[in-house]
């Protein structure tokens, strides 16, 4: 079973990444999608967090509010660095735990690990091989606007927390520039999975 790490900073276009590999039978690990699992209402992981950084994270309902603690970490560094040693060691352990599992199933010849902070959070030993989504700045920025709704200065402040894309491009075996649109990014996956495959 090949394990394959697919990072990107934020608006690269992962998404298309993971929707393609998918579509192929790997199995997908999003560890975006495992952090809302093991912070959902009433765990552990929320209690914590709301102790470090405010009862006003928790909505009424029980579940984190994911602006709130947005708000309350991007832009501090020193809190930004509380989040990530709160958050990623049982993220790091559920993926670790999925992927055994997936393992003793032995029917999934390729795993995809898909982690905006793969190589920043030390996952890196986990993966086999890693995928770096790029894109154009501009064109990263314009897409979070319209996807999440926030302003530019709020996606630059997600963008640095991130690694710079040089030094993912550093660590990468395959990098997939997504800015020349979704066919010329198929065509390069193409190659990839083959590559993989081989």
């Amino acid at each position: 079973m090949l394990v394959l790490g697919v990072t990107g900073g934020i608006g690269s276009g992962k998404g298309l990444a993971t929707e393609f590999f998918r579509a192929r039978g790997a199995a997908i690990l999003d560890a975006d999608q495992i952090a809302r699992q093991l912070m959902a209402a009433g765990s552990g992981l929320l209690a914590e967090l709301a102790a470090v950084f405010g009862r006003e994270i928790v909505r009424p309902d029980g579940s984190l509010d994911r602006r709130k603690l947005a708000e309350a970490v991007f832009g501090n560094p020193m809190a930004v660095a509380r989040l990530n040693a709160l958050s990623h060691p049982p993220i790091k352990a559920e993926i670790l735990r999925q992927i055994a599992r997936l393992a003793e199933g032995g029917r999934t010849p390729i795993v995809c690990v898909v982690a905006p902070l793969l190589l920043e959070a030390g996952y890196r030993g986990m993966v086999d091989r890693v995928l770096v989504v790029v894109a154009d700045e501009q064109e990263r920025i314009r897409r979070v606007m319209a996807r999440d709704g926030l302003t530019e200065e709020q996606v630059r402040q997600r963008m640095a927390v991130q690694m710079p894309p040089s030094e993912q491009i550093r660590q990468a075996d395959w990098v997939l520039d997504t800015s020349y649109g979704p066919d010329a990014a198929a065509e390069r996956l193409e190659m990839i999975w083959r590559e993989l495959n081989s």
